[in-house]
């Protein structure tokens, strides 16, 4: 089986356990149809179930103003590479759906 194309892309993130009513805030290193890497403060337990909202650029999504959320789950953390630098979360995306919107999607 080959594996999902993926994107450099650095894009805001929203994430949170499922279930939760409070997001947190990271910013992608890449993304695929099948899964993300993101940076962020808060981690969250391998396994944990996770829902995550982005918008995606017209380049990628072929329409202006795509916000897409996802329901998924932490598959792994990347350590920080530097003192700079945010843990990253590895999420694989389970299912997703398309909000199309006319405005930018607020943060």
């Amino acid at each position: 089986m080959s594996r999902a194309a993926r994107f450099d892309l650095r894009i805001p993130i929203r994430y949170r356990a499922s279930g939760e009513a409070g997001w947190g805030e990271g910013t992608t290193e890449n993304i695929s149809r099948s899964g993300v890497l993101f940076r962020a403060k808060q981690l969250l337990g391998v396994g944990t179930p996770i829902d995550l909202a982005f918008a995606l650029p017209a380049e990628i999504s072929g329409e202006a103003h795509a916000e897409v959320t996802c329901h998924g789950r932490i598959v792994r953390h990347e350590v920080a590479a530097n003192a700079g630098t945010l843990p990253g979360l590895a999420a694989t995306i389970l299912n997703y759906r398309f909000l199309r919107t006319k405005e930018p999607p607020s943060a």
